[in-house]
């Protein structure tokens, strides 16, 4: 039986059917902009409440509000985008840049840069900033900054903030990190509903429901549900769906104070087994430092990285091996709620006996420049 360290379930919840209890039908057939399912207005309205925002709709995936978001903005805003977003909202920025919209890229992370492509923004026009919830090495982004430069010309903030709806929440602190809630980005903040920000998530991370939501102003949700091309031409997000969002809210509501806590502990747990690791075993192992629960390993080479996954997977453990921007991979290896302490020590335990089988950090017949930094190093 394989252990897995490879999903985003963070809080561990699954919604096996007996929890949704029955309903007549999965779909009602009906473009959402003619007839919202009724538990999406249920749905949305929660979900508002909880990420701290005046309003919010429901779709069946971010894909589908991307597409609504930028079709809308594009036509009234100067589009400019982080360059290192998530792929699903490029795919959406891409569909009106087909259609001849503008897009301006700043570098990831980068307010400077940031700040200079809104100044020479064409048309005199207010800027809707892109950007994901999480800087690569799973920081937040300085959303409170963000949402500053868009308020100071007009503009709005668009946020994927997938990775952090349902862990991160509001009134952090040196002792509780992610705070309380699990609401997000506008949350941890410390943004009110008044800011410029529009936060969309997929519910499948943390909250394990196959939905997503929208959620920010009242007036710009309330076009977008009423304009949106997928709203015009989709249904809403099944009923199964819906009850399961419903269900997750209703146990985050109930259990999350607790569910974080096990997360956390999981998560300081492997942290400080990696560094156990860098230190003996795997001298040349460089792991993230931030406290998300997704945490990202890489060894000084391609090929002992990939060794590693592999090696691991051969042994019962199931790790995301992910290709970086500069051509290279990391392991992510996710810890959940679930996951018992034996697990961990079971992952390390196989770590360290891996590896003296990896490739030598010698072996680099194809020149490979080593990519470790001093600075990197745990």
């Amino acid at each position: 039986m394989m252990i897995d360290f490879s999903t985003a379930l963070y809080l561990g919840l699954v919604h096996p059917a007996r929890q949704l209890g029955d309903y007549p039908a999965l779909t009602t057939g009906t473009p959402a902009s003619l007839a919202v399912a009724p538990l999406a207005r249920v749905l949305a309205a929660q979900a508002a409440a909880l990420q701290g925002c005046e309003a919010g709709m429901v779709a069946p995936s971010t894909l589908h509000l991307a597409i609504d978001v930028f079709d809308k903005l594009g036509r009234t805003h100067a589009l400019i985008a982080d360059e290192s977003i998530y792929p699903i909202m490029r795919w959406g920025l891409e569909r009106v840049m087909g259609m001849g919209v503008p897009v301006a890229w700043f570098r990831h992370a980068d307010l400077a840069d940031l700040s200079r492509q809104i100044r020479l923004r064409w048309g005199g026009r207010p800027p809707a900033i892109i950007t994901d919830a999480t800087r690569r090495e799973s920081a937040p982004v300085q959303l409170a900054r963000y949402q500053k430069l868009a308020r100071k010309h007009g503009g709005v903030v668009v946020v994927d903030h997938s990775q952090v709806l349902g862990i991160l929440g509001e009134r952090p602190s040196l002792r509780t990190p992610w705070g309380h809630g699990g609401g997000g980005a506008l949350r941890h903040a410390g943004l009110g509903p008044d800011a410029p920000v529009l936060l969309l998530a997929s519910w499948s991370k943390a909250f394990g429901a196959p939905l997503a939501t929208l959620c920010g102003p009242l007036a710009l949700i309330s076009d977008l549900a009423r304009e949106g091309p997928t709203q015009s031409h989709c249904s809403s997000a099944s009923e199964a769906a819906l009850r399961a969002g419903l269900n997750a809210l209703a146990l985050n509501h109930k259990y999350g104070t607790r569910l974080r806590q096990r997360v956390w502990q999981a998560l300081r747990h492997l942290q400080q087994g990696l560094r156990r690791l860098a230190h003996s075993a795997l001298p040349d192992l460089r792991i993230s430092r931030q406290t998300h629960p997704m945490q990202h390993l890489c060894l000084a080479t391609t090929a002992r990285t990939q060794a590693l996954h592999r090696g691991l997977r051969e042994r019962g453990f199931r790790t995301a091996l992910l290709r970086q921007r500069d051509g290279r991979y990391a392991v992510a290896i996710i810890v959940r709620a679930d996951h018992a302490a034996g697990d961990i020590e079971a992952l390390l335990r196989s770590m360290v006996a891996l590896a003296p089988r990896l490739p030598a950090v010698s072996d680099n017949a194809a020149g490979e420049r080593l990519f470790l930094e001093e600075r990197e190093h745990v």
